[in-house]
């Protein structure tokens, strides 16, 4: 089996079980990384080469939890799906997971932040992301028809886990969508509100990305951060002004609480103004 016949039956299996485009690129990714490191014909690849990879990655020492889990699920699905071998999960584990809290900026932080963007287009991007909760690929793909001002909402369309939602739309997101429109007129076949050079047709992750590190650099902020980290200040600032943690959940797209709830454990919340029984003492 060649590399392109492997990729070829590796779009089949994806499409079949539908996930997402994303995920196969993911795996394809990690997939030819694996294949490049090892030094033995594709079909005689076994567990033991997945375990001394797995130890590769580990011993590297620059790659995330996350990420080693991410390689563990691509390299599986290739030895087990396609080249059919039969794998042992006990001896081929996920790491344990991680429990970190994401860097999250401060209102005032925020505020500094879109203080310095000079571009109608960017700035409309970024209101949006914190505005609503978004993730760089939902602000990606957003359509026109996704826009629904009279009842203040943005349709969110087939997002992490191939679902749909609904979540806010803030008045200072649709004036800055608004601007934007009446500066660049759009225009994109498929309807997105910002067309890109991407096959699909819609801006770029990396763009924005560019774009985001490009504005930081601009400010005195010492809490680092990227694109998702306004998500996370949707989520903190939300939860701060008394939102409640199940409507937070369900804006953000997450299929269980315990995703949505590290946010109890960033947010400045009345939890936080509990009394310590070490006042009560008389020291």
């Amino acid at each position: 089996m060649t590399k392109d016949e492997i990729f070829e039956k590796l779009q089949t299996e994806v499409t079949i079980r539908g996930l997402s485009p994303g995920t196969y690129y993911t795996y394809k990714r990690a997939i030819d990384l694996f294949l490049n490191w090892t030094n033995k014909p594709y079909e005689e690849l076994e567990e033991i080469d997945f375990r001394n990879y797995l130890l590769f990655l580990i011993n590297r020492g620059d790659l995330t939890t996350a990420t080693i889990n991410m390689y563990n699920a691509a390299i599986r699905f290739f030895l087990q799906v396609i080249l059919e071998k039969d794998i042992n999960y006990r001896r081929t584990a996920r790491l344990r997971k991680e429990y970190k809290l994401p860097p999250v900026w401060n209102i005032e932080e925020v505020a500094k932040f879109f203080s310095v963007i000079d571009n109608i287009r960017d700035r409309a991007i970024f209101i949006n992301i914190y505005g609503s909760g978004l993730r760089i690929s939902e602000i990606c793909t957003l359509r026109v028809q996704d826009v629904d001002s009279k009842n203040m909402r943005l349709m969110i369309r087939q997002s992490k886990g191939r679902k749909d939602r609904y979540t806010i739309l803030s008045q200072s997101g649709l004036d800055a969508l608004r601007d934007y429109w009446k500066r660049y007129r759009p225009s994109s076949p498929e309807g997105y509100l910002f067309p890109g050079n991407t096959k699909e047709g819609h801006l770029g992750k990396s763009g924005i990305e560019i774009a985001f590190r490009k504005y930081l650099s601009r400010t005195d902020i010492a809490t680092p951060g990227t694109v998702h980290t306004l998500r996370h200040c949707f989520a903190t600032h939300a939860l701060e002004a008394g939102t409640d943690i199940l409507y937070i959940k369900e804006l953000l797209g997450h299929s269980c609480f315990e995703t949505t709830n590290v946010y109890l454990h960033i947010a400045n919340t009345k939890v936080f103004k509990t009394s310590s029984p070490a006042d009560s003492l008389t020291l």
